[in-house]
């Protein structure tokens, strides 16, 4: 508490000393903040007060007020949230953070559940804001939530508006995956491969395309993995989304340049093909990479799961316990390279079990 008061001493000061400055802005704005979290909100009210009244000047003003829209928005102070955005959207209207404050207007509705008021603010966001450059961004932002709380109708129709009119805008491919991620969770698996096919075809320039691509895989992964363990569940398909994933996966192997998720779609492929039983594959691909890329941040992993593949392939009768062991044991010595502890760790742990088996 004592630190908050000597912090709104340090903001008066500057508020007062300095009232023209570009930072007395910040400081009444933090001031704001600081009542908050002492609890009290009568000083913190007056606090915005003088904020809009008393920096009208300060080429920052819309951002500040903006940004105490948004600390209000995180205590869930929605109704006072929304006084600030509806301030900056109407005050200055050209300001680039008009835009996002109209774009967080429509969330804080959405989070108090007022629907109608949140569609006319989607209507207002849609309609204004021409001159701004990040309104693509700003719509895909609001799909996005209207996703999260599962209102994937309207999110697709906001998706679709940002591909419409801005089809070559990094957001418009980002709101087509979302699509089709939309498409992977409800099942509409041909939607979500022919909207694959147009991301790869339209956006293959785009360094954040291995990304979009990486993402979608893990949809199918993910879904794999919770079905798994609920045979009875309706949708307890596991190995057909270990497929869909892997086949996703393969995708950027093979149809995408070269970049900083290749290595990373190489062992995610591995862990499909050693949930499908395809072991040896696995063992392929893992070994790609330690072999191409020995500075992967997961190189240590990659490691371990060849050691898991050679001990499933022992258990199953595939391969011998003598070449299982002997396998496991080269591993457990190019662990012990690998600065992290959690590498040590787990060969220790394969030693225990592999480390006295017959040469």
């Amino acid at each position: 508490m004592k630190k908050y008061e000597k912090a709104n001493k340090l903001y008066q000061h500057v508020v007062k000393t300095w009232p023209k400055a570009e930072h007395a802005v910040w400081a009444q704005a933090d001031l704001i903040k600081s009542y908050l979290a002492l609890g009290d909100d009568t000083a913190a009210n007056t606090a915005i007060d003088r904020l809009l009244t008393n920096f009208n000047d300060n080429p920052l003003i819309a951002r500040a007020v903006w940004d105490t829209g948004q600390y209000y928005r995180e205590l869930k102070k929605y109704e006072e949230a929304n006084r600030l955005y509806k301030h900056v959207v109407e005050t200055w209207p050209k300001a680039e953070h008009a835009l996002w404050a109209q774009a967080d207007l429509i969330k804080s509705y959405l989070a108090l559940g007022d629907d109608l008021n949140a569609e006319v603010a989607v209507k207002k966001l849609l309609s204004e804001f021409s001159g701004n450059r990040y309104k693509p961004r700003a719509i895909h932002d609001t799909a996005w939530e209207y996703r999260k709380l599962g209102n994937y109708g309207r999110a697709n129709e906001l998706d679709q508006y940002v591909i419409d009119r801005w089809p070559a805008d990094v957001q418009a491919m980002w709101a087509k995956m979302d699509m089709a991620k939309t498409d992977i969770l409800l099942g509409n698996d041909a939607a979500a491969e022919k909207t694959i096919a147009l991301l790869i075809t339209d956006f293959n320039d785009n360094p954040e395309l291995p990304t979009a691509i990486f993402m979608l895989g893990e949809e199918y992964y993910n879904k794999a993995f919770n079905t798994k363990g609920d045979p009875n569940s309706p949708d307890a398909k596991p190995e057909e989304y270990y497929r869909k994933a892997l086949a996703i996966w393969e995708r950027i192997i093979t149809e995408l340049p070269p970049s900083a998720l290749t290595p990373q779609a190489y062992y995610s492929a591995a862990g499909c093909y050693q949930q499908l039983g395809q072991l040896e594959r696995a063992i392929q691909y893992c070994q790609k990479v330690v072999n191409d890329w020995p500075n992967y941040q997961k190189a240590w992993l990659v490691q371990f799961m060849i050691a898991r593949c050679y001990e499933e392939l022992e258990k199953s009768g595939r391969i011998s316990t003598v070449d299982a062991a002997a396998q496991i044991r080269q591993v457990c010595e190019k662990l012990a390279g690998y600065p992290d502890p959690q590498a040590a760790k787990a060969a220790q742990g394969l030693l225990k079990s592999w480390g006295t088996a017959k040469n």
